[in-house]
């Protein structure tokens, strides 16, 4: 009889856990050969796997993930997992299925069992880097809804103006400390998050949050230039939390730590 998990609860050992108000993030490690029987989650989920190799096997069929790839699994899914002898490690997004229903996004969740190979949707890959990162958990909401975007059934194509765009674009600007969530930014310029997360990517460039965090490093970038501040001063007038979190966002831009780029300025 398969076991029932759930909403939160995985197999393996938790390494590293988040969650915000539609989403829940985890990364799950897994001893060598470990055998997880037949079970199915509460909620559906992505898994992208990290590291090592696991048998899938659903009914009479089976599948060996490898590395970089990703499987969703919808709610009530029976499956069973066979993990090799170098045993793995996943990543784990959960869809609150409340919310899924609230905010009217349970059509842009597949409604069966799906494997993408490696390297399919980038800002997957993205969000990884940035969770193990502890870069603006935001960024990670933005990322999803770019994902559930690419299953709408009713999408088309962009219409040439969209007059909410340059409004997001100016409370980003001028609201650079603040902290926007892609639905608190939809529900002020009056579209559904969905929506915003595809349409201001393929306009700008950038999704919000990259776009907001572009905005802070060039702030950043002036005052390595202009000021004598401590690199922690910097990080604290831009509004990143700390100076690690301004660190590893200033390289994601950058191929160097702000303190490098400021000590090569004076050679």
């Amino acid at each position: 009889m398969a076991i029932l998990l759930a909403a939160g609860n995985y197999f393996g050992t938790e390494r590293k856990a988040d969650e915000n108000s539609c989403f829940k993030l985890n990364i799950t490690h897994y001893q060598p050969y470990t055998e997880i029987h037949e079970h199915y989650h509460e909620n559906a989920y992505l898994s992208l796997l990290i590291s090592g190799h696991y048998q899938e096997v659903h009914k009479h069929t089976d599948h060996i993930l490898s590395p970089g790839e990703i499987i969703f699994r919808p709610a009530g899914y029976n499956h069973a997992n066979h993990f090799q002898h170098t045993g793995g490690s996943c990543l784990n997004i959960e869809f609150k299925e409340e919310i899924l229903q609230q905010q009217a996004l349970k059509s842009l969740v597949p409604g069966s069992t799906t494997i993408y190979q490696a390297g399919t949707f980038e800002y997957l890959y993205k969000l990884l880097y940035c969770f193990i990162n502890n870069i603006d958990s935001g960024l990670s909401e933005e990322y999803l809804f770019r994902w559930m975007a690419t299953h709408d059934p009713h999408q088309s194509h962009l219409p040439v103006r969209l007059p909410w765009l340059s409004k997001a674009i100016r409370i980003l600007e001028n609201e650079p400390e603040e902290r926007h969530s892609i639905t608190s930014l939809a529900a002020r310029v009056y579209v559904h998050p969905v929506y915003l997360a595809r349409a201001f990517k393929e306009r700008t460039g950038l999704t919000p949050g990259e776009y907001q965090l572009k905005i802070r490093i060039q702030k950043a970038m002036a005052l390595l230039f202009r000021t004598r501040l401590s690199v922690n001063e910097i990080a604290c007038s831009t509004g990143f939390t700390d100076a690690a979190h301004f660190i590893r966002s200033f390289r994601l831009f950058y191929p160097a730590t702000p303190h490098r780029f400021r000590s090569a300025l004076k050679s």
